[in-house]
């Protein structure tokens, strides 16, 4: 009855109608003509990318590449302002502490360079006594590249990271540094061969003349772990334990009494070999130090910027002079420490903190001597002195500008606003926390 009779189609079921066939050509358009992103899901069939023509293959290939330029971030450069010249007679070796800038900044992060990881006691306690020699590992591969990059620098002296091994002095998670023994050896080998001096310098803590025996044991122990680590590495009598006098504890002869007796009575003989004494800003200036250092035959590192803030009545030169011959009765390289105040720095706190870089060497500076910068932009302080005075060349790509506006703020422990509060409190006062 209705054979051949063609009804009208309601409205919304030909748009429905429509819709269908405009999302179908829509699909079938996707499938034969990925995108880049579409090739690289793995939902998509080797089938499916055969079927493309050399021209399409080459469109996609185009938008991969562009893709990946615009996540690879160029080279950043720097300017680097001139240097006013200096002349100087000086020949000896300058170092720098414990951290490379240039190493320590690359990016990705994860290709960074530095060997002073460590961790909160909390995470040793979760996480194994393992887990935190892995740390102390991975800092040790570090000082091998640290090494290869001051070569590469003409720079042939640097003080080791106190942090290298974390907590491995403490007394109820500390360790032996057997398991790291091979890698330790290499680091040795390495600074031999290319005759580097490495050195330390155990923490503020490290306090020989504290009257609390807890105390000294826990500063010798910090003692026989760095000795234990210079000793696996295989570095000889020019690799040197730094330590201040610490605090007077009220009464300095009394303190200085009792640093005598742990350094005679307490000390091993190893630990004894390396230890060094040096003056510092607060409590003990070179004259405090020097004759207990010529009585025991300990030699004494001159700090020029402490001494510029906590001055001997004796002369620079006859203390240099003084210090220096008990480094030759031991058969040790002499060294010395520089430093500079920030710019702006008129409190005592304020100057106690190093500046960036140093700007002049020493008038007293003997020509031959190895002479640590203590400052805050490290191997950028080192070149920046080689510029100065012509002592190295140096390389383009291993430069970094310095601050253009320093200031007397740094982000170092002796400028924190806690520490400032102590500004006004008695001088020299020891503190075993």
């Amino acid at each position: 009855m209705f054979r051949g009779l063609c009804l009208p189609l309601h409205p919304r079921r030909t748009l429905l109608m429509a819709t269908t066939v405009r999302r179908s050509l829509r699909f079938q358009a996707q499938q034969t003509t990925p995108l880049a992103d579409d090739l690289d899901s793995p939902r998509t069939s080797e089938k499916r990318k055969r079927t493309l023509d050399e021209e399409e293959v080459s469109k996609i290939d185009e938008q991969r590449g562009a893709k990946v330029a615009k996540k690879t971030r160029p080279d950043p450069t720097y300017i680097i302002p001139d240097v006013t010249s200096k002349e100087t007679t000086f020949k000896g070796r300058l170092g720098y502490a414990c951290l490379n800038t240039v190493l320590r900044n690359k990016k990705p992060a994860k290709d960074s360079v530095f060997c002073s990881r460590t961790c909160r006691l909390d995470s040793i306690k979760k996480n194994g006594t393992e887990w935190v020699k892995d740390l102390g590992r991975k800092n040790a591969e570090d000082l091998l590249t640290m090494i290869q990059w001051n070569e590469d620098n003409d720079i042939k002296f640097m003080r080791m990271s106190s942090e290298m091994f974390p907590f491995a002095s403490h007394p109820l998670h500390g360790y032996t540094l057997e398991y790291c023994a091979p890698l330790l050896a290499r680091v040795g080998e390495l600074a031999k061969k290319l005759g580097h001096r490495l050195t330390a310098h155990p923490g503020q803590f490290t306090q020989l003349g504290s009257p609390k025996p807890e105390v000294i044991a826990s500063s010798v122990r910090e003692l026989e772990y760095h000795c234990e680590m210079m000793d696996r590495m295989g570095l000889g009598v020019d690799s040197v334990m730094i330590v201040h006098g610490g605090g007077m504890y009220d009464d300095k002869t009394a303190t200085l009494a009792r640093i005598k007796e742990t350094i005679t009575k307490v000390l091993s003989p190893a630990v004894r070999a390396r230890l060094v004494l040096e003056n510092d800003e607060m409590c003990y200036n070179a004259e405090d130090l020097l004759p207990l250092c010529e009585e025991l035959d300990v030699p004494l590192v001159f700090d020029y910027h402490h001494d510029a803030l906590f001055p001997s009545s004796i002369p620079r030169s006859e203390i240099i002079k003084r210090a220096n011959a008990i480094f030759v009765r031991r058969g040790i390289k002499p060294k010395q420490h520089l430093s500079e105040c920030r710019p702006g720095a008129t409190t005592l706190m304020e100057r106690r903190a190093h500046a960036d870089r140093c700007q002049s060497l020493p008038v007293e500076l003997p020509d031959d001597m190895d002479l640590m910068i203590e400052a805050k932009d490290k191997e950028q302080a080192v070149l920046h002195l080689y510029r100065i005075y012509g002592l190295h060349p140096v390389i383009q790509e291993s430069l970094r500008p310095p601050d253009e506006n320093p200031s007397m703020e740094t982000k170092g422990r002796k400028s924190t606003k806690r520490q400032k509060t102590k500004a006004a409190k008695e001088e020299g006062k020891g503190d075993d926390e």
